[in-house]
């Protein structure tokens, strides 16, 4: 073989890794986007007396880049570390990707939360309200945890915040 031959063929090879390392670039490219699924953050806005009941309006922002939809809540809330409540809520939501939403849970009957009632605007009670967030679309629980301060409203009775 002459040189000509050899850096013919040496540029040939060059070529060929040269469009090979382009197409893997432009492959990486075509995986669509990424989709993100990470924990929901969980806050309490309000709870609120409705028809002799604790009503707790709860608010789930979700970092998802897909939409997530929500099936049930197994939650607790206990004051000053002693449980208090829990129950379980079904739920039919479905949060829109990097959303949120309030959701409406029944705590009990009044009777059941003594601590709220001798709550005044001049004091607080420290609250933890936790659970399991269960999701169908994808098949995935969450725990969650929010620690609060209440204290009652002012100008509106029977309304925590």
């Amino acid at each position: 073989m002459n040189v000509s031959a050899l850096s013919t063929l040496a540029r040939a090879r060059w070529s060929a890794v040269l469009l090979l390392c382009c197409g893997l670039l432009l492959a990486t490219g075509c995986g669509g986007p990424r989709r993100v699924l990470g924990p929901p953050s969980l806050s309490v806005q309000e709870i609120e007396t409705s028809d002799g009941r604790y009503i707790a309006r709860v608010r789930v922002d979700s970092p998802a880049s897909m939409p997530v939809t929500l099936t049930r809540f197994d939650w607790r809330l206990s004051f000053a570390g002693n449980a208090a409540a829990s129950g379980s809520q079904a739920l039919s939501q479905t949060l829109a990707p990097v959303s949120g939403d309030v959701i409406r849970i029944d705590l009990g009957p009044v009777a059941g939360l003594p601590v709220l009632g001798s709550l005044g605007t001049d004091s607080t009670a420290a609250y933890v309200f936790e659970g399991e967030l269960h999701c169908s679309e994808p098949k995935v629980t969450f725990p969650l945890r929010y620690d609060g301060r209440l204290r009652a409203t002012p100008g509106k009775p029977g309304s925590f915040r």
